[in-house]
């Protein structure tokens, strides 16, 4: 990317005002081409991750400075399988390292030499004359280790069999990690930095023009940094180049077959919310998550000569609103029409205006399920909006209470038989009944069938309602029952409704998705009814500039 686009942006989020409810716009810790891109962390963080070099075979080994720059320490050659360890006692077990007993161990109690080593060949020459030696780069000191146990006594009974009395015996530090060949348990290289300094990895490229490496399942750019935040299990992160990172999310986010014009789109809208949303996930040490919390990112696969023509074209592009980034939503399709930001989420955005997409339908024939149907029964609903916290009785009255100009659903009425009602915005019952089911806010509601329900009293009479009825207790007192009250039953508590009714109420929709900012499948339409990619962002975008 060009630098001076790049400190631009940087200057420009530091700078923007958050207009939207994410995560405040911070600038990443240095002007660097390299984008941090989550792949493992938090809950889904391994205590063994494994990569394989797709070019060819070979790995070096260091860390990413604060420029996001790669600093060579060693180098292994000839292993095209690495798996990188968290230094705690794992197991080698059908093929997998992991802490359950059983197997070889790869253990974190270990003999260290005396003294430093000058640098990693000096390491590696001593390491080799012992059975079980290994470099170490521990705290920016060149170590030889030997060996590797589950327990200290079992390594000081170790140091007495090899007669290495003059080594010390070590417990790997909280944040260490070991590399071994994947598949075996001889450590061939270990790092520890503290918690200031992670394991970077790239693979040997000596003769390739890009390096492609393959990890859980998908192949990747750019290298790799290991991280075990607080001592725990490794934190994957992919270190990229911004550009390669683009024309690798164009793909997941859009097919890489549509007409070049809307990947070209996609690519400033990727780019601009790449550079807005830096340092996002700052908990876990990185920029952005491969998944739709910030954009989809599998890696290469889905890579055409057609999407990196689109990515390399706008190279540095991003949209720009008064002189700063924006936040760039999208979404799969409207349905006819987009929405303005105050009415899906809080904020009134400028740039984020719905307008009316006369280009879409152009392409429904191509969309899945572009025109939808869901129906509920009144004890469907009811159960619904329970689970979300709303105390209501049988439903009575389901039906749209307002329209915004676009023609979208602002709210929805719902009455229930105790004469409660509630007005719910259209973007919140997507929320309630499922983003998945209610695909969008462009829909209409139609009931069909049921009287209302009942309730059965003494001597064979019904209400309509639990409102306004008496309930007499054993010892003869009379008190009022609450609209919603509850009885015990013998699965349980649970709440008291009218019965039946028999309503059922079907939402017909068109679009999926948010409809804040640009669909993806307009953008498709506008493409291939001749606009250029700039058009569609400032038809979507109101009042941007692209640059």
């Amino acid at each position: 990317m060009n630098a001076k686009i790049w400190k631009k942006a940087l200057a420009l989020c530091l700078g923007g005002a958050l207009l939207l409810p994410a995560v405040p716009v911070q600038a990443a810790a240095a002007e660097t081409d390299v984008i941090r891109i989550g792949l493992a962390y938090g809950s889904t963080a391994l205590p063994a991750a494994n990569l394989q070099n797709s070019v060819g075979s070979g790995y070096r080994l260091g860390y990413f400075d604060s420029d996001g720059d790669f600093v060579q320490l060693a180098a292994v050659t000839g292993i095209d399988k690495l798996t990188m360890l968290k230094a705690e006692n794992l197991y080698l077990s059908g093929g997998s390292y992991t802490a359950t007993a059983g197997g070889t161990l790869v253990g974190c109690w270990y003999l260290q030499l005396p003294g430093a080593y000058a640098d990693f060949d000096a390491a590696k020459k001593a390491a080799a004359a012992l059975s079980g030696g290994f470099p170490a780069w521990v705290a920016g000191e060149w170590q030889v280790r030997v060996g590797s146990w589950a327990s200290k006594a079992d390594a000081q009974a170790a140091q007495t069999t090899l007669g290495l009395t003059d080594a010390q015996v070590v417990e790997a530090g909280d944040y260490a990690v070991s590399v071994v060949e994947t598949g075996k348990t001889a450590i061939l290289f270990h790092f520890d930095g503290g918690s200031g300094q992670a394991l970077g990895v790239l693979p040997d490229t000596t003769g390739k023009s890009d390096p492609v490496t393959w990890f859980k399942g998908y192949k990747y750019y750019g290298g790799f940094r290991y991280e075990r935040i607080n001592g725990g299990d490794l934190t994957v992160v992919n270190m990229v180049d911004l550009e390669d990172y683009i024309s690798c999310v164009i793909t997941w986010e859009m097919s890489a077959s549509w007409p070049v014009e809307a990947l070209k789109a996609q690519a400033c809208c990727a780019r601009t919310y790449a550079l807005r949303n830096l340092n996002k996930h700052s908990t876990y040490h990185f920029d952005l998550c491969s998944e739709t919390d910030c954009q989809a990112y599998h890696g290469t696969s889905q890579v055409t000569a057609n999407s990196s023509a689109a990515a390399a074209a706008t190279e540095g592009e991003c949209i720009w609103y008064n002189g700063s980034l924006i936040e760039a939503t999208y979404f799969s399709s409207d349905g006819g029409a987009t929405e303005n930001s105050e009415n899906v989420w809080t904020n009134t955005v400028p740039y984020l205006r719905g307008v009316v997409d006369p280009y879409e339908a152009s392409v429904a024939s191509e969309i899945t399920n572009y025109n939808w149907t869901v129906r509920y029964t009144a004890g469907e609903l009811a159960d619904k909006l329970r689970a979300k916290g709303y105390s209501c009785a049988s439903i009575a009255s389901f039906q749209v209470s307002q329209l915004t100009p676009t023609g979208n659903v602002k709210s929805v009425k719902v009455v229930d038989t105790a004469g409660k009602s509630w007005t719910i915005p259209g973007a919140t019952l997507r929320s309630i009944l499922g983003t998945s089911v209610l695909r969008s806010i462009r829909f209409s509601i139609t009931s069909t069938g049921g009287t209302g329900g009942s309730v059965s009293l003494a001597g064979g009479s019904t209400a309509s309602s639990l409102s306004g009825l008496y309930a007499i207790s054993g010892d003869g007192s009379v008190s009022q029952l609450p609209d919603l009250p509850y009885v015990i039953t013998s699965s349980g508590v649970s709440a008291m409704t009218t019965a039946g009714g028999g309503s059922t109420y079907t939402l017909s929709g068109t679009g999926w998705g948010h409809s804040v900012g640009m669909s993806q499948y307009g953008a498709k339409a506008m493409a291939k009814q001749g606009y250029t990619y700039d058009e569609i962002l400032e038809f979507y975008y109101t009042g941007v500039d692209v640059y």
